[in-house]
């Protein structure tokens, strides 16, 4: 999607199964599962949608998917579908690794941050994209490097230990514009830490909101899943996107869904809030 100057790029890094369940908290199965069917082990599909930013100046990565460091158990727990598509998803866009400048991080979940490392030949875990600064808010490493026993499997410590000790990891404090029309804010709820990046080209300001809203399906105020730190804060984000969204005609890049990777919001016929694909 070409805004002004700048490109944004949904990649698809990979697909990764969850339970239904997790994924929608208190919504009982009859409804979630008319908009996400599960299979007969109540599964459903989730999209890794990393987003690469170009600006001329800068070629960005937002999140970066599982990768390819998972130890055999991690792939049994979320059911990747196969191999990383990172090198194939850069090379069809013209890139490589080394050219991207900045990672910039929602948070530091495995699904949003492994694919930042690789694999070396020595099976050594080192940096995927080697020459970039990787940004992340403070209280969302600092979360990270200390999990508590609700939060242990979904930080993998001694890989995030690697951004770490790499020297080029930025940490932030708060809300912040990274670049010119870059800039990052703090929203919360999934996780205390967790930011959105919103950038604004062209005339059009896009945000991508990470797990406040991973698909479309969680448009809806009360569809908060239960691995949500703090749904009562995510709900209010999500009443506040909303607005955005709909009185301010903002673009919104999903994370997670399968169908849509950009999309603006309409109220239909009844005053529900409903996704529109876009670009």
């Amino acid at each position: 999607m070409k805004l002004g100057d700048v490109e944004l790029i949904s990649i698809f890094e990979n697909y990764f199964k969850l339970d239904g369940g997790a994924m929608f908290g208190v919504v009982p199965k009859v409804l979630w599962n008319k908009l996400c069917p599960s299979n007969d082990n109540n599964l459903i599909r989730l999209d890794l949608n990393p987003l690469i930013i170009k600006t001329g100046k800068e070629i960005l990565v937002v999140d970066s998917g599982f990768g390819d460091v998972l130890n055999e158990r991690q792939l049994k727990i979320y059911n990747l579908g196969g191999p990383t598509r990172w090198d194939g998803e850069l090379k069809k866009n013209g890139l490589k690794p080394e050219d991207i400048t900045g990672v910039i991080f929602s948070h530091a979940h495995a699904d949003h941050a492994m694919g930042a490392l690789k694999k070396g030949k020595d099976n050594s875990l080192q940096l995927r994209f080697p020459n970039a600064r990787y940004y992340i808010q403070k209280r969302e490493w600092q979360d990270a490097m200390n999990p508590n026993e609700r939060t242990a499997a979904t930080y993998l410590v001694d890989n995030l230990h690697v951004l770490e000790e790499s020297g080029k990891l930025e940490l932030l404090d708060g809300d912040t514009e990274l670049f010119h029309g870059i800039s990052v804010k703090v929203i919360g709820g999934h996780t205390p830490g967790m930011q959105a990046v919103i950038i604004d080209a062209g005339g059009q300001r896009v945000i991508y909101p990470a797990d406040l809203m991973p698909m479309t399906a969680h448009i809806r105020v009360a569809y908060v899943p239960a691995v949500d730190l703090d749904p009562i804060t995510t709900m209010k984000q999500k009443r506040w996107l909303h607005e955005k969204m709909l009185r301010e005609d903002w673009v919104l890049a999903f994370d997670h869904d399968v169908d849509i990777k950009f999309a603006k919001f309409k109220e239909d016929e009844k005053g529900k809030v409903v996704a529109v694909k876009f670009g």
